[in-house]
């Protein structure tokens, strides 16, 4: 069972860091201009406004890092973390995606709305909206695996403390 919510953690973390660098390079530049992208590039260069697929690149490439060691570190028996450790790790990746994917989408979406005076920053959200709930989602489930944390450190048998040194 670990197995199997591992990798289906590993592919959620994956598939957010795809889906964000898509939404930051192409889909949400598109939806926000109304036009095709290489028309939008255009439009912006004409305007002085640059444009730039690094930042999404950069979103896809550190997710899926952090996607891949999240899952080494789940599954190797010699970090042996207690399931809620492991959750809580997933949950702070992911809650993490929401303001990652805004500093890195920033710059061409801040871009597509110096040009286009008519630009449709709703239509650019719609897409957006899915990854800004799983991050806010991740957070809840981040506050509960903490609190679970924080209440089997303290209801559980008591331990007697025992001298440190010689």
């Amino acid at each position: 069972m670990r197995k199997l919510l591992a990798i289906s953690g590993f592919a959620i973390i994956a598939a957010y860091a795809v889906y964000g660098a898509l939404l930051a390079n192409n889909w949400a530049v598109e939806a926000a201009s109304g036009i095709p992208l290489d028309e939008t590039i255009v439009a912006m260069s004409a305007a002085g406004q640059g444009y730039s697929s690094r930042g999404g690149w950069v979103f896809a490439c550190a997710g899926i890092i952090l996607a891949i060691s999240w899952l080494l570190v789940t599954l190797t028996p010699k970090f042996q973390l207690p399931g809620w450790v492991a959750a809580g790790l997933w949950g702070l990746i992911v809650a993490l995606g929401a303001p990652t994917y805004f500093f890195t989408a920033f710059g061409n979406i801040n871009s597509v709305g110096d040009t286009f005076e008519d630009w449709n920053a709703g239509a650019a959200f719609a897409l957006e909206a899915p990854p800004y709930t799983a991050s806010i989602l991740a957070g809840v489930l981040l506050a509960a695996m903490a609190a679970i944390g924080t209440w089997s450190a303290f209801s559980g048998p008591s331990r007697p403390l025992r001298p440190t040194g010689s």
